[in-house]
Protein backbone atom coordinates (compact mmCIF):
# COMPACT_ATOMS: atom_id res chain seq x y z
CA UNK A 1 0.00 0.00 0.00
CA UNK A 2 2.88 2.36 1.05
CA UNK A 3 4.22 1.93 -2.68
CA UNK A 4 1.02 2.60 -4.83
CA UNK A 5 0.72 6.05 -2.50
CA UNK A 6 3.94 6.72 -3.44
CA UNK A 7 3.64 5.69 -6.96
CA UNK A 8 0.78 7.95 -7.17
CA UNK A 9 2.16 11.11 -5.18
CA UNK A 10 4.78 10.56 -8.11
CA UNK A 11 2.65 10.89 -11.17
CA UNK A 12 0.11 13.75 -9.45
CA UNK A 13 3.27 15.59 -9.10
CA UNK A 14 4.03 14.48 -12.79
CA UNK A 15 0.61 15.85 -13.72
CA UNK A 16 1.13 19.06 -12.54
CA UNK A 17 4.38 20.03 -13.61
CA UNK A 18 3.29 18.90 -17.83
CA UNK A 19 0.16 20.96 -16.98
CA UNK A 20 1.86 23.85 -16.22
CA UNK A 21 4.55 23.73 -18.87
CA UNK A 22 1.46 23.96 -21.58
CA UNK A 23 0.18 26.34 -19.68
CA UNK A 24 3.04 28.26 -19.93
CA UNK A 25 3.10 27.31 -23.61
CA UNK A 26 -0.32 28.62 -24.30
CA UNK A 27 0.49 32.01 -23.07
CA UNK A 28 3.32 32.10 -25.28
CA UNK A 29 1.30 31.52 -27.98
CA UNK A 30 -0.87 34.20 -26.92
CA UNK A 31 2.54 36.34 -27.12
CA UNK A 32 2.85 35.06 -30.97
CA UNK A 33 -0.30 36.15 -32.02
CA UNK A 34 1.03 39.55 -32.35
CA UNK A 35 3.12 38.79 -35.40
CA UNK A 36 1.92 37.18 -38.83
CA UNK A 37 2.03 34.30 -39.73
CA UNK A 38 3.34 32.74 -43.46
CA UNK A 39 0.18 31.35 -44.93
CA UNK A 40 0.98 28.44 -47.39
CA UNK A 41 -0.26 25.15 -48.32
CA UNK A 42 -0.93 23.72 -44.90
CA UNK A 43 -1.49 26.93 -42.56
CA UNK A 44 -4.35 28.86 -44.14
CA UNK A 45 -4.40 32.11 -41.75
CA UNK A 46 -1.65 34.83 -40.41
CA UNK A 47 -2.88 34.68 -37.16
CA UNK A 48 -2.53 31.56 -34.48
CA UNK A 49 -5.72 32.82 -33.02
CA UNK A 50 -8.87 34.33 -33.80
CA UNK A 51 -12.04 36.20 -32.60
CA UNK A 52 -15.27 34.68 -33.63
CA UNK A 53 -18.21 36.30 -33.06
CA UNK A 54 -22.36 34.86 -32.93
CA UNK A 55 -24.15 34.78 -36.52
CA UNK A 56 -28.02 35.25 -36.50
CA UNK A 57 -29.58 32.09 -37.48
CA UNK A 58 -32.44 33.86 -39.17
CA UNK A 59 -34.15 31.38 -42.14
CA UNK A 60 -31.57 28.52 -41.73
CA UNK A 61 -32.18 25.02 -41.20
CA UNK A 62 -29.49 23.04 -39.54
CA UNK A 63 -28.94 19.12 -39.67
CA UNK A 64 -26.92 17.10 -37.23
CA UNK A 65 -26.65 13.67 -37.21
CA UNK A 66 -25.57 10.58 -34.95
CA UNK A 67 -25.42 7.38 -34.90
CA UNK A 68 -25.06 4.56 -32.09
CA UNK A 69 -24.17 1.26 -31.46
CA UNK A 70 -24.37 -1.55 -29.61
CA UNK A 71 -22.82 -5.67 -29.85
CA UNK A 72 -22.93 -8.76 -28.58
CA UNK A 73 -20.69 -11.83 -29.01
CA UNK A 74 -21.65 -15.18 -28.93
CA UNK A 75 -20.28 -18.74 -29.59
CA UNK A 76 -20.88 -18.95 -32.97
CA UNK A 77 -21.64 -15.99 -34.41
CA UNK A 78 -21.72 -11.95 -33.43
CA UNK A 79 -24.57 -9.68 -33.00
CA UNK A 80 -24.58 -5.98 -33.40
CA UNK A 81 -27.61 -2.99 -33.65
CA UNK A 82 -27.14 0.13 -35.50
CA UNK A 83 -29.19 3.22 -35.86
CA UNK A 84 -28.41 6.94 -37.56
CA UNK A 85 -30.81 9.64 -36.62
CA UNK A 86 -30.79 12.94 -38.44
CA UNK A 87 -32.41 16.12 -36.54
CA UNK A 88 -33.42 18.98 -38.54
CA UNK A 89 -33.31 22.72 -36.40
CA UNK A 90 -35.37 25.60 -38.68
CA UNK A 91 -34.83 28.70 -37.69
CA UNK A 92 -37.25 31.96 -37.97
CA UNK A 93 -36.77 35.50 -36.17
CA UNK A 94 -33.24 34.02 -34.98
CA UNK A 95 -35.75 31.38 -33.19
CA UNK A 96 -36.18 27.79 -33.15
CA UNK A 97 -38.84 27.63 -35.03
CA UNK A 98 -39.57 23.97 -36.08
CA UNK A 99 -38.00 20.59 -35.34
CA UNK A 100 -37.67 17.83 -37.68
CA UNK A 101 -36.37 14.08 -37.64
CA UNK A 102 -35.11 11.33 -40.05
CA UNK A 103 -36.08 8.97 -40.69
CA UNK A 104 -38.41 9.68 -37.72
CA UNK A 105 -37.91 10.70 -34.20
CA UNK A 106 -38.23 7.30 -32.69
CA UNK A 107 -36.07 5.41 -35.12
CA UNK A 108 -36.14 1.63 -34.81
CA UNK A 109 -32.53 -0.13 -34.89
CA UNK A 110 -30.93 -1.80 -37.78
CA UNK A 111 -30.50 -5.71 -36.65
CA UNK A 112 -27.22 -7.52 -38.07
CA UNK A 113 -25.77 -10.96 -37.32
CA UNK A 114 -22.32 -11.68 -38.10
CA UNK A 115 -21.45 -14.67 -39.29
CA UNK A 116 -17.76 -14.80 -40.41
CA UNK A 117 -15.30 -15.96 -38.19
CA UNK A 118 -13.74 -12.55 -37.08
CA UNK A 119 -11.16 -12.41 -34.32
CA UNK A 120 -12.60 -9.79 -31.42
CA UNK A 121 -10.50 -6.79 -33.00
CA UNK A 122 -11.71 -7.70 -36.76
CA UNK A 123 -15.23 -7.87 -34.83
CA UNK A 124 -14.49 -4.34 -33.52
CA UNK A 125 -13.30 -3.17 -36.93
CA UNK A 126 -16.55 -4.13 -38.56
CA UNK A 127 -18.80 -2.98 -36.05
CA UNK A 128 -17.32 0.93 -36.37
CA UNK A 129 -17.25 0.72 -40.44
CA UNK A 130 -20.32 -0.52 -40.38
CA UNK A 131 -21.61 2.27 -37.58
CA UNK A 132 -19.85 4.95 -39.63
CA UNK A 133 -21.94 3.68 -42.89
CA UNK A 134 -25.06 4.01 -41.57
CA UNK A 135 -24.77 7.39 -40.44
CA UNK A 136 -23.08 8.76 -43.62
CA UNK A 137 -26.12 7.06 -45.62
CA UNK A 138 -28.41 8.93 -43.14
CA UNK A 139 -26.73 11.80 -43.36
CA UNK A 140 -26.60 11.78 -47.37
CA UNK A 141 -30.08 11.28 -47.36
CA UNK A 142 -30.98 14.00 -45.33
CA UNK A 143 -28.98 16.28 -47.69
CA UNK A 144 -31.00 14.94 -50.85
CA UNK A 145 -34.08 14.99 -48.41
CA UNK A 146 -34.29 18.56 -46.86
CA UNK A 147 -31.46 20.74 -48.70
CA UNK A 148 -30.02 22.03 -45.37
CA UNK A 149 -27.98 25.23 -44.72
CA UNK A 150 -25.53 23.31 -43.00
CA UNK A 151 -24.66 19.84 -41.75
CA UNK A 152 -23.12 18.23 -37.99
CA UNK A 153 -22.15 14.78 -38.33
CA UNK A 154 -20.84 13.86 -34.56
CA UNK A 155 -17.10 13.19 -35.21
CA UNK A 156 -14.94 13.31 -37.83
CA UNK A 157 -16.07 13.84 -41.71
CA UNK A 158 -12.90 11.49 -42.25
CA UNK A 159 -13.52 7.38 -41.39
CA UNK A 160 -12.06 6.53 -38.29
CA UNK A 161 -10.97 3.08 -39.73
CA UNK A 162 -7.07 4.29 -40.45
CA UNK A 163 -5.55 1.14 -42.20
CA UNK A 164 -6.67 -0.31 -45.30
CA UNK A 165 -7.22 -3.86 -44.95
CA UNK A 166 -5.77 -6.57 -47.29
CA UNK A 167 -7.53 -7.52 -50.84
CA UNK A 168 -8.08 -10.88 -49.22
CA UNK A 169 -9.52 -9.82 -45.60
CA UNK A 170 -13.06 -10.54 -44.92
CA UNK A 171 -13.16 -7.16 -43.81
CA UNK A 172 -12.06 -5.38 -47.22
CA UNK A 173 -15.55 -5.41 -48.60
CA UNK A 174 -16.97 -3.52 -45.46
CA UNK A 175 -14.16 -0.92 -45.91
CA UNK A 176 -15.14 -0.51 -49.67
CA UNK A 177 -18.78 -0.63 -48.45
CA UNK A 178 -17.83 2.08 -46.13
CA UNK A 179 -15.75 4.34 -48.57
CA UNK A 180 -18.26 4.47 -51.05
CA UNK A 181 -20.60 5.83 -48.67
CA UNK A 182 -18.59 8.50 -47.57
CA UNK A 183 -17.93 9.04 -51.62
CA UNK A 184 -21.57 9.86 -52.05
CA UNK A 185 -22.18 11.59 -49.17
CA UNK A 186 -19.37 13.87 -50.37
CA UNK A 187 -21.51 14.08 -54.09
CA UNK A 188 -24.37 14.93 -52.22
CA UNK A 189 -22.57 17.93 -49.97
CA UNK A 190 -21.40 19.31 -53.49
CA UNK A 191 -24.53 19.00 -55.97
CA UNK A 192 -26.73 20.70 -53.31
CA UNK A 193 -24.12 23.36 -52.03
CA UNK A 194 -24.49 22.27 -48.39
CA UNK A 195 -22.10 23.32 -45.81
CA UNK A 196 -20.67 20.16 -44.48
CA UNK A 197 -18.68 19.55 -41.00
CA UNK A 198 -18.07 16.92 -38.17
CA UNK A 199 -17.79 18.25 -34.60
CA UNK A 200 -15.06 16.16 -32.39
CA UNK A 201 -16.25 16.11 -28.71
CA UNK A 202 -13.27 13.94 -28.08
CA UNK A 203 -10.22 14.75 -30.08
CA UNK A 204 -7.32 13.28 -29.87
CA UNK A 205 -5.82 15.07 -32.71
CA UNK A 206 -1.68 16.52 -32.64
CA UNK A 207 -1.63 18.07 -35.66
CA UNK A 208 -1.71 21.65 -34.62
CA UNK A 209 1.27 20.86 -31.94
CA UNK A 210 2.85 19.09 -35.35
CA UNK A 211 2.50 22.22 -37.21
CA UNK A 212 3.40 24.33 -34.33
CA UNK A 213 6.82 22.51 -34.01
CA UNK A 214 7.45 22.57 -37.41
CA UNK A 215 6.39 26.25 -38.55
CA UNK A 216 7.91 27.97 -35.32
CA UNK A 217 10.66 25.64 -34.18
CA UNK A 218 13.10 28.69 -33.85
CA UNK A 219 10.69 30.52 -31.47
CA UNK A 220 9.87 27.60 -29.12
CA UNK A 221 12.17 26.61 -26.11
CA UNK A 222 13.61 23.82 -26.25
CA UNK A 223 11.37 22.15 -23.15
CA UNK A 224 8.27 23.18 -25.14
CA UNK A 225 9.38 21.64 -28.41
CA UNK A 226 10.14 17.98 -26.74
CA UNK A 227 6.08 18.56 -24.71
CA UNK A 228 4.78 19.58 -27.78
CA UNK A 229 5.63 15.93 -29.28
CA UNK A 230 3.45 14.16 -26.40
CA UNK A 231 0.50 16.71 -26.46
CA UNK A 232 -2.94 16.49 -27.79
CA UNK A 233 -4.38 19.70 -29.32
CA UNK A 234 -6.59 20.18 -27.11
CA UNK A 235 -4.75 20.00 -24.19
CA UNK A 236 -2.63 23.12 -25.29
CA UNK A 237 -5.45 24.77 -26.97
CA UNK A 238 -7.31 24.56 -23.55
CA UNK A 239 -4.99 27.30 -22.36
CA UNK A 240 -4.52 28.77 -25.87
CA UNK A 241 -8.07 30.02 -27.01
CA UNK A 242 -10.60 31.85 -24.71
CA UNK A 243 -14.41 31.36 -25.03
CA UNK A 244 -15.36 32.82 -28.62
CA UNK A 245 -11.69 31.88 -29.87
CA UNK A 246 -10.87 29.52 -32.48
CA UNK A 247 -7.34 28.85 -34.01
CA UNK A 248 -5.88 29.05 -37.71
CA UNK A 249 -7.52 26.93 -40.39
CA UNK A 250 -4.68 23.94 -41.42
CA UNK A 251 -5.44 20.87 -43.79
CA UNK A 252 -6.45 17.71 -42.01
CA UNK A 253 -3.67 16.03 -43.43
CA UNK A 254 -0.21 16.96 -45.03
CA UNK A 255 0.20 14.90 -47.60
CA UNK A 256 -3.43 13.47 -48.51
CA UNK A 257 -2.00 11.21 -51.51
CA UNK A 258 -0.06 9.43 -48.82
CA UNK A 259 -2.58 9.20 -45.92
CA UNK A 260 -4.66 5.88 -45.45
CA UNK A 261 -7.87 6.64 -45.74
CA UNK A 262 -7.54 10.15 -47.32
CA UNK A 263 -6.40 9.25 -50.57
CA UNK A 264 -8.91 6.65 -51.45
CA UNK A 265 -10.93 10.29 -51.66
CA UNK A 266 -9.36 11.60 -54.64
CA UNK A 267 -9.62 15.26 -55.43
CA UNK A 268 -11.85 15.65 -52.29
CA UNK A 269 -9.04 14.98 -49.98
CA UNK A 270 -7.18 18.19 -50.24
CA UNK A 271 -10.32 20.09 -49.58
CA UNK A 272 -10.78 18.47 -45.73
CA UNK A 273 -9.33 21.60 -43.25
CA UNK A 274 -9.35 21.71 -39.59
CA UNK A 275 -9.81 23.92 -37.08
CA UNK A 276 -9.99 24.43 -32.98
CA UNK A 277 -13.38 26.37 -31.26
CA UNK A 278 -13.90 27.31 -27.77
CA UNK A 279 -17.30 27.27 -27.54
CA UNK A 280 -18.07 26.63 -23.47
CA UNK A 281 -16.26 29.02 -21.38
CA UNK A 282 -15.49 25.85 -19.00
CA UNK A 283 -15.35 23.40 -20.99
CA UNK A 284 -12.40 22.52 -23.58
CA UNK A 285 -12.04 23.47 -27.30
CA UNK A 286 -13.78 21.35 -29.84
CA UNK A 287 -12.30 19.97 -33.17
CA UNK A 288 -14.22 20.84 -36.68
CA UNK A 289 -13.62 19.13 -39.30
CA UNK A 290 -15.32 20.31 -42.79
CA UNK A 291 -14.90 19.47 -46.94
CA UNK A 292 -14.77 22.39 -48.81
CA UNK A 293 -12.82 25.33 -51.25
CA UNK A 294 -13.58 28.29 -49.39
CA UNK A 295 -11.32 27.45 -46.28
CA UNK A 296 -11.36 30.57 -44.37
CA UNK A 297 -15.30 31.99 -45.29
CA UNK A 298 -16.38 28.31 -44.36
CA UNK A 299 -14.54 27.98 -41.22
CA UNK A 300 -15.43 31.63 -40.15
CA UNK A 301 -19.00 30.85 -40.76
CA UNK A 302 -19.06 27.23 -39.22
CA UNK A 303 -17.71 28.70 -35.98
CA UNK A 304 -20.47 31.63 -35.71
CA UNK A 305 -23.22 29.25 -36.22
CA UNK A 306 -21.76 26.77 -33.51
CA UNK A 307 -21.46 29.40 -31.43
CA UNK A 308 -25.12 30.37 -31.34
CA UNK A 309 -25.33 26.63 -31.02
CA UNK A 310 -23.85 26.58 -28.10
CA UNK A 311 -25.33 27.54 -25.13
CA UNK A 312 -24.06 25.32 -21.83
CA UNK A 313 -21.12 27.22 -20.28
CA UNK A 314 -19.56 23.12 -19.18
CA UNK A 315 -20.78 21.76 -22.23
CA UNK A 316 -19.15 22.69 -25.70
CA UNK A 317 -20.99 20.35 -28.10
CA UNK A 318 -23.78 22.35 -30.20
CA UNK A 319 -27.52 21.84 -29.24
CA UNK A 320 -28.19 20.36 -33.01
CA UNK A 321 -26.01 17.37 -32.32
CA UNK A 322 -26.65 17.17 -28.67
CA UNK A 323 -30.28 16.01 -29.77
CA UNK A 324 -29.14 13.80 -32.60
CA UNK A 325 -27.18 12.19 -29.91
CA UNK A 326 -30.09 11.60 -27.40
CA UNK A 327 -32.06 10.17 -30.46
CA UNK A 328 -30.01 7.85 -31.57
CA UNK A 329 -29.08 5.91 -28.27
CA UNK A 330 -28.60 2.51 -27.72
CA UNK A 331 -28.28 0.54 -24.69
CA UNK A 332 -27.19 -2.83 -23.58
CA UNK A 333 -31.10 -3.70 -22.57
CA UNK A 334 -31.52 -3.47 -27.05
CA UNK A 335 -29.24 -5.93 -27.52
CA UNK A 336 -30.57 -8.38 -25.28
CA UNK A 337 -34.00 -8.37 -26.37
CA UNK A 338 -32.81 -8.62 -29.99
CA UNK A 339 -30.49 -11.62 -28.72
CA UNK A 340 -33.27 -13.65 -26.58
CA UNK A 341 -35.72 -12.89 -29.85
CA UNK A 342 -33.31 -15.14 -31.47
CA UNK A 343 -33.15 -17.43 -29.27
CA UNK A 344 -36.91 -17.75 -28.90
CA UNK A 345 -37.10 -18.17 -32.98
CA UNK A 346 -34.20 -20.19 -33.51
CA UNK A 347 -33.53 -22.40 -29.91
CA UNK A 348 -31.09 -22.35 -28.13
CA UNK A 349 -28.20 -23.77 -30.66
CA UNK A 350 -24.58 -24.26 -29.64
CA UNK A 351 -23.51 -21.07 -32.19
CA UNK A 352 -25.99 -18.89 -29.92
CA UNK A 353 -24.51 -19.88 -26.35
CA UNK A 354 -22.75 -16.62 -24.59
CA UNK A 355 -19.03 -16.91 -24.34
CA UNK A 356 -17.77 -18.39 -21.10
CA UNK A 357 -16.40 -15.10 -19.61
CA UNK A 358 -20.06 -14.02 -19.74
CA UNK A 359 -21.16 -17.22 -17.94
CA UNK A 360 -18.81 -17.56 -15.05
CA UNK A 361 -20.41 -18.94 -12.12
CA UNK A 362 -18.30 -17.05 -9.52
Amino acid sequence: MKELIELTDGFAKRIVEIEEQRKRIGDILRQMNESKLSIDEQILEEKIILPVEKTSLEDMIIAGVDGGLVKHSLHGIDIMLLKAVGVLFSYKNNKLDNVDYYPEALTSPEPRVVFDPFSDLEFEMNSNMERQSVEVRIAREVIEKFKPDILFLDGSIVPHYTERPSKNSLLFPIYQRMIESYIKLFEAVKKNNVLFAGVIEDSRGTRFCELLNEKFFSKIPTDAKFLLNKTKDTNLLTYALKLQERSFVFNYSSDPTKHPVLKEFGSDAKQIFTFYLKTAEFDRPIRIDFLGNKGIDAASKLSSVLLSLSGHSSYGMPSVLIEADQRAKLGEEDVELFYFDLINKAGNLPGLMNLRRNQRPF
